[in-house]
Protein backbone atom coordinates (compact mmCIF):
# COMPACT_ATOMS: atom_id res chain seq x y z
CA UNK A 1 0.00 0.00 0.00
CA UNK A 2 2.87 2.38 0.78
CA UNK A 3 4.25 1.81 -2.70
CA UNK A 4 0.94 2.70 -4.37
CA UNK A 5 0.64 5.86 -2.25
CA UNK A 6 4.19 6.91 -3.17
CA UNK A 7 3.47 6.26 -6.85
CA UNK A 8 0.34 8.41 -6.59
CA UNK A 9 2.28 11.23 -4.88
CA UNK A 10 5.05 11.06 -7.52
CA UNK A 11 2.42 11.22 -10.24
CA UNK A 12 0.94 14.48 -8.97
CA UNK A 13 3.90 16.35 -7.52
CA UNK A 14 5.23 19.34 -9.50
CA UNK A 15 8.68 18.20 -10.58
CA UNK A 16 9.24 19.86 -13.97
CA UNK A 17 9.17 16.54 -15.84
CA UNK A 18 9.23 17.37 -19.58
CA UNK A 19 7.11 14.30 -20.36
CA UNK A 20 4.17 15.63 -18.34
CA UNK A 21 1.40 16.86 -20.55
CA UNK A 22 -0.53 20.04 -19.89
CA UNK A 23 -3.53 17.92 -18.92
CA UNK A 24 -1.40 16.11 -16.31
CA UNK A 25 -0.42 19.42 -14.78
CA UNK A 26 -4.06 20.59 -14.81
CA UNK A 27 -5.11 17.38 -13.09
CA UNK A 28 -2.47 17.87 -10.39
CA UNK A 29 -3.62 21.48 -9.89
CA UNK A 30 -7.26 20.35 -9.66
CA UNK A 31 -6.29 17.75 -7.08
CA UNK A 32 -4.52 20.41 -5.03
CA UNK A 33 -7.58 22.67 -5.24
CA UNK A 34 -9.79 19.75 -4.14
CA UNK A 35 -7.64 19.04 -1.08
CA UNK A 36 -7.52 22.75 -0.18
CA UNK A 37 -11.31 23.07 -0.50
CA UNK A 38 -11.86 20.08 1.79
CA UNK A 39 -9.42 21.51 4.33
CA UNK A 40 -11.06 24.93 4.10
CA UNK A 41 -14.45 23.36 4.77
CA UNK A 42 -13.32 22.35 8.26
CA UNK A 43 -13.59 25.90 9.63
CA UNK A 44 -17.20 26.56 8.49
CA UNK A 45 -18.17 23.04 9.60
CA UNK A 46 -16.71 23.67 13.06
CA UNK A 47 -18.56 27.01 13.18
CA UNK A 48 -21.82 25.28 12.21
CA UNK A 49 -21.27 22.62 14.89
CA UNK A 50 -20.65 25.30 17.48
CA UNK A 51 -23.75 27.20 16.31
CA UNK A 52 -25.91 24.08 16.64
CA UNK A 53 -24.54 23.54 20.15
CA UNK A 54 -25.19 27.14 21.20
CA UNK A 55 -28.64 27.11 19.59
CA UNK A 56 -29.67 24.05 21.59
CA UNK A 57 -27.99 25.17 24.82
CA UNK A 58 -30.96 27.28 26.05
CA UNK A 59 -33.04 24.09 26.18
CA UNK A 60 -30.97 23.07 29.21
CA UNK A 61 -32.06 26.10 31.21
CA UNK A 62 -35.55 26.75 29.85
CA UNK A 63 -37.25 26.00 33.16
CA UNK A 64 -38.18 22.39 32.52
CA UNK A 65 -38.65 20.46 35.72
CA UNK A 66 -39.12 16.82 36.46
CA UNK A 67 -42.25 16.15 38.53
CA UNK A 68 -44.12 13.09 39.71
CA UNK A 69 -47.45 12.30 38.04
CA UNK A 70 -49.93 9.90 39.64
CA UNK A 71 -51.98 7.65 37.36
CA UNK A 72 -55.74 8.13 37.71
CA UNK A 73 -56.59 4.84 35.99
CA UNK A 74 -54.91 1.57 35.12
CA UNK A 75 -52.64 1.65 32.08
CA UNK A 76 -54.35 0.20 29.01
CA UNK A 77 -53.59 -3.42 28.26
CA UNK A 78 -52.09 -3.92 24.83
CA UNK A 79 -52.26 -7.07 22.81
CA UNK A 80 -48.77 -8.41 22.31
CA UNK A 81 -47.44 -10.88 19.83
CA UNK A 82 -45.33 -13.77 21.03
CA UNK A 83 -41.84 -12.54 21.89
CA UNK A 84 -42.79 -8.85 21.76
CA UNK A 85 -41.82 -6.76 24.77
CA UNK A 86 -44.61 -4.88 26.56
CA UNK A 87 -44.71 -1.20 25.63
CA UNK A 88 -45.76 1.98 27.40
CA UNK A 89 -49.23 3.32 26.70
CA UNK A 90 -50.79 6.73 27.50
CA UNK A 91 -52.92 6.82 30.64
CA UNK A 92 -54.69 9.67 32.49
CA UNK A 93 -52.71 11.20 35.36
CA UNK A 94 -52.47 14.30 37.51
CA UNK A 95 -49.44 16.21 38.75
CA UNK A 96 -48.53 19.36 40.63
CA UNK A 97 -46.54 22.03 38.80
CA UNK A 98 -43.46 23.64 40.37
CA UNK A 99 -45.65 26.71 41.07
CA UNK A 100 -48.21 24.56 42.94
CA UNK A 101 -50.98 24.28 40.29
CA UNK A 102 -52.76 20.95 39.77
CA UNK A 103 -52.74 19.62 36.18
CA UNK A 104 -54.20 16.56 34.51
CA UNK A 105 -53.37 14.93 31.22
CA UNK A 106 -52.22 11.75 29.57
CA UNK A 107 -48.74 10.43 30.34
CA UNK A 108 -46.84 7.40 29.11
CA UNK A 109 -47.45 4.71 31.74
CA UNK A 110 -45.36 1.59 32.24
CA UNK A 111 -46.98 -1.61 30.99
CA UNK A 112 -49.66 -2.98 33.36
CA UNK A 113 -49.33 0.01 35.74
CA UNK A 114 -52.22 0.40 38.19
CA UNK A 115 -54.04 3.55 39.24
CA UNK A 116 -51.99 5.39 41.84
CA UNK A 117 -48.64 4.46 40.28
CA UNK A 118 -46.20 7.36 40.22
CA UNK A 119 -44.52 8.24 36.92
CA UNK A 120 -41.81 10.85 36.45
CA UNK A 121 -42.53 13.42 33.72
CA UNK A 122 -41.05 16.73 32.54
CA UNK A 123 -43.10 19.92 32.58
CA UNK A 124 -42.46 23.50 31.42
CA UNK A 125 -42.79 26.52 33.76
CA UNK A 126 -46.54 26.60 33.06
CA UNK A 127 -46.91 22.97 34.11
CA UNK A 128 -47.59 21.59 30.62
CA UNK A 129 -45.99 18.27 29.78
CA UNK A 130 -42.83 18.52 27.60
CA UNK A 131 -40.03 16.20 26.59
CA UNK A 132 -36.92 15.76 28.67
CA UNK A 133 -34.21 18.34 28.00
CA UNK A 134 -31.18 17.12 26.09
CA UNK A 135 -28.14 16.26 28.14
CA UNK A 136 -24.92 18.27 27.60
CA UNK A 137 -23.38 15.11 26.17
CA UNK A 138 -26.20 14.83 23.62
CA UNK A 139 -25.64 18.45 22.62
CA UNK A 140 -21.91 17.82 22.12
CA UNK A 141 -22.56 14.69 20.07
CA UNK A 142 -25.04 16.60 17.89
CA UNK A 143 -22.54 19.45 17.39
CA UNK A 144 -19.72 17.07 16.42
CA UNK A 145 -22.05 15.11 14.13
CA UNK A 146 -23.14 18.34 12.45
CA UNK A 147 -19.52 19.39 11.86
CA UNK A 148 -18.50 15.97 10.55
CA UNK A 149 -21.51 15.78 8.27
CA UNK A 150 -20.70 19.17 6.74
CA UNK A 151 -17.05 18.20 6.19
CA UNK A 152 -18.23 14.96 4.60
CA UNK A 153 -20.65 16.79 2.30
CA UNK A 154 -17.92 19.26 1.32
CA UNK A 155 -15.51 16.39 0.64
CA UNK A 156 -18.06 14.56 -1.49
CA UNK A 157 -18.84 17.70 -3.51
CA UNK A 158 -15.13 18.48 -3.98
CA UNK A 159 -14.28 14.90 -4.98
CA UNK A 160 -17.21 14.77 -7.41
CA UNK A 161 -16.05 18.06 -8.93
CA UNK A 162 -12.52 16.66 -9.26
CA UNK A 163 -13.85 13.44 -10.80
CA UNK A 164 -15.89 15.43 -13.34
CA UNK A 165 -12.90 17.60 -14.23
CA UNK A 166 -10.71 14.51 -14.59
CA UNK A 167 -13.32 12.89 -16.84
CA UNK A 168 -13.17 15.93 -19.13
CA UNK A 169 -9.36 15.76 -19.12
CA UNK A 170 -9.45 12.03 -19.92
CA UNK A 171 -11.76 12.62 -22.87
CA UNK A 172 -9.36 15.27 -24.16
CA UNK A 173 -6.38 12.91 -23.64
CA UNK A 174 -8.14 10.15 -25.56
CA UNK A 175 -8.85 12.53 -28.47
CA UNK A 176 -5.20 13.63 -28.49
CA UNK A 177 -4.08 10.01 -28.27
CA UNK A 178 -6.35 9.05 -31.18
CA UNK A 179 -5.08 11.98 -33.26
CA UNK A 180 -1.44 11.03 -32.50
CA UNK A 181 -2.06 7.42 -33.56
CA UNK A 182 -3.81 8.56 -36.75
CA UNK A 183 -0.82 10.77 -37.58
CA UNK A 184 1.62 7.93 -36.84
CA UNK A 185 -0.45 5.53 -38.93
CA UNK A 186 -0.44 7.97 -41.86
CA UNK A 187 3.36 8.29 -41.63
CA UNK A 188 3.87 4.54 -41.52
CA UNK A 189 1.64 4.02 -44.53
CA UNK A 190 3.60 6.63 -46.51
CA UNK A 191 6.86 4.87 -45.68
CA UNK A 192 5.52 1.48 -46.79
CA UNK A 193 4.13 2.83 -50.02
CA UNK A 194 7.45 4.54 -50.88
Amino acid sequence: MTESVMRWVRRHRPDGNPLRRRSDRLESAALLVTVVLVLLSVWPAAAAGRQSYEHALPALGDGRREVVATLLADAPVTRLSFGEAPRSEPAPAHWTTPSGLERTGRVMAPPLARAGTEVRIWVDPGGLRVGAPPSPGDLRVTAVATALLLVLVAAVVAVLGFAGFRLLLDRRRYREWEAAWSLADARWRRRRSS
